[in-house]
């Protein structure tokens, strides 16, 4: 079972890597009855991270996803923003700098042509609730693992149980009686007048 989960996990990471490049193609602020959001027009969802250096100025910073040529930014309601930068970070990844009145209390949609607009929250509580959901399926899977493979003790036979019992009081019987004192009888001498015919009153006057 868990070289299933493992391959499948190759398997989509293989076809994420071979998807088509995501660009990011603008950025909108758009203030709606005083409730800011930063709407992010791509080809597809990325990964967000927020980092909020004051109540008016965050970073976001995109992953997987490139700036489009002709990237654009729209305000909408929100002629009180002060600075937006895009600034590309490497490694397929993007930084948006962004300075506006509780723009740190921002909702971040997604505005992509194959879907409705998406909400996202912050990547990073996502990514440890992923992993700790991963994490406890995979222990799960070691634990019954282990439990397949550690041996199921034989059961006995009550009959051989019973035998063993028997012998165990029997040897034990032998060695009470071993450990008994001798008498100092002269049976083997008693025997053998008895047997001649000699009465009890005779052998006891000898």
């Amino acid at each position: 079972m868990l070289k299933k989960i493992l391959l499948t996990l190759i398997i989509f990471t293989g076809l994420a890597a071979f998807a088509g490049e995501n660009y990011l193609n603008s950025v909108v602020i758009e203030n709606n009855d005083g409730e800011t959001s930063v709407i992010l027009r791509s080809d597809e969802v990325a990964k967000v991270k927020r980092e909020v250096e004051a109540p008016d100025k965050v970073i976001l910073t995109l992953k997987g996803i490139s700036q489009s040529p002709d990237i654009n930014t729209l305000y909408k309601n929100a002629s009180n923003v002060s600075g937006l930068i895009i600034q590309n970070d490497g490694n397929n990844d993007l930084k948006v700098y962004i300075e506006a009145p509780g723009i740190s209390k921002a909702d971040i949609v997604f505005d992509t042509p194959n879907s409705a607009p998406v909400t996202v929250s912050d990547a990073s509580g996502e990514e440890r609730i992923v992993w700790s959901i991963i994490s406890i399926a995979i222990l799960l899977l070691v634990m019954r693992s282990a439990k397949n493979i550690s041996p199921k003790p034989a059961k006995k036979d009550i009959n051989e149980i019973i035998k063993e019992r028997e012998k165990a009081l029997y040897r034990n019987f032998q060695k009470e009686v071993a450990a008994m004192p001798s008498m100092g009888y002269k049976l083997k001498s008693y025997k053998k007048h008895v047997l001649k015919g000699e009465t009890l009153r005779h052998y006891s006057q000898v």
